[in-house]
């Protein structure tokens, strides 16, 4: 069972991939996701976060970008997410790519680029409590 953020009375904390290229915004969501009393683990793409997943059975949820460098992208990566690790679920964050690009993948939220703190608490929340 996905749970909610400490911050909110919760019993046991998610574990969260964060998964974006982008070094400052990586860093800056994962601070705020920590705020919240979530673990992140953090990786740069899709193939990192194909590995950091092998080896992190705790992970319940993803947090992706669309656009990142490899041949994987992020609409890519949770359509694998959902073949591979149906129990996780997966927010897209994209300035490009649409709710009906993440809903086509599979995704179970989708939030659009750039994003507030409060927006991103918000999203993330809302899959932990089944929203």
């Amino acid at each position: 069972m996905v749970t909610g953020p400490m911050s909110h009375a919760s019993p046991q904390v998610a574990t969260i991939l964060l998964v974006e290229d982008e070094p400052l915004i990586r860093m800056a969501t994962a601070a705020i996701l920590e705020d919240e009393g979530y673990r992140v683990l953090e990786g740069r793409d899709a193939d990192e976060a194909l590995a950091i997943l092998r080896a992190n059975p705790e992970i319940s949820i993803v947090v992706t970008d669309v656009q990142m460098p490899g041949k994987i992208d992020g609409l890519d990566l949770v359509r694998i997410i959902g073949q591979e690790y149906p129990r996780i679920q997966t927010l897209i964050t994209s300035g490009r790519a649409s709710l009906g690009d993440a809903r086509q993948c599979g995704a179970d939220k989708y939030l659009p680029k750039p994003y507030s703190a409060s927006a991103i608490q918000s999203a993330v929340f809302a899959i932990c409590s089944g929203a």
